[in-house]
């Protein structure tokens, strides 16, 4: 139960990350002036670990997944 809740908390927290990447890369974008690389590093940076949040939750999801079904067949 409390694995489910984590995978959950995991994606929504990615999804959060993604949005707020987004968000940062559209301010860069159409800011008044013009911004060095490295904070669209920073950015597309932030973008992928939510990506990888993402992953790390589906995994869970599926390792939860396995553990009930294998507790369902004893």
């Amino acid at each position: 139960m409390y694995t489910t809740i984590l995978a959950y908390v995991i994606a929504f927290l990615g999804l959060v990350m993604i949005g707020v990447g987004v968000w940062v890369l559209l301010y860069l974008q159409l800011g008044p002036r013009p911004i060095p690389p490295r904070y669209y590093a920073m950015v597309i940076g932030m973008i992928c670990a939510g990506f990888g949040l993402g992953g790390i939750a589906q995994g869970l999801r599926v390792l939860v997944a396995i553990a009930t079904g294998l507790q369902n067949m004893h």
